[in-house]
């Protein structure tokens, strides 16, 4: 394969996390200190993997919004809702 002299910011992001999407298909998986040695090889600070991780972890424990987990019963109260609407501008038309 002939490898380019360098890439840019974006490109290496998308090269990477490209990369890591085909080892996670392949089961593979990563703890903290082997994300963190990664990190370090890579030029980025501990600190901010530590913080990546923080997020990441807020956001995976946070329940998914109510109407993502329940879009059935959304829907339907907005079929009601119609519903009862057009009665009421069928019974009460002015």
């Amino acid at each position: 394969m002939n490898e380019r002299p360098g890439f840019g910011d974006a490109e290496a992001k998308r090269i990477i996390k490209r990369a890591a999407e085909i080892d996670a298909e392949q089961g593979r998986q990563l703890d903290a200190p082997a994300l963190r040695e990664i990190a370090t090889e890579a030029g980025i600070s501990p600190l901010a993997v530590d913080r990546a991780l923080q997020e990441h972890e807020a956001t995976s424990l946070a329940p998914a919004p109510w109407r993502k987990r329940h879009p059935i019963i959304v829907t339907l109260a907005a079929i009601v809702a119609a519903l009862a609407l057009y009665a009421l501008l069928r019974i009460f038309p002015n």
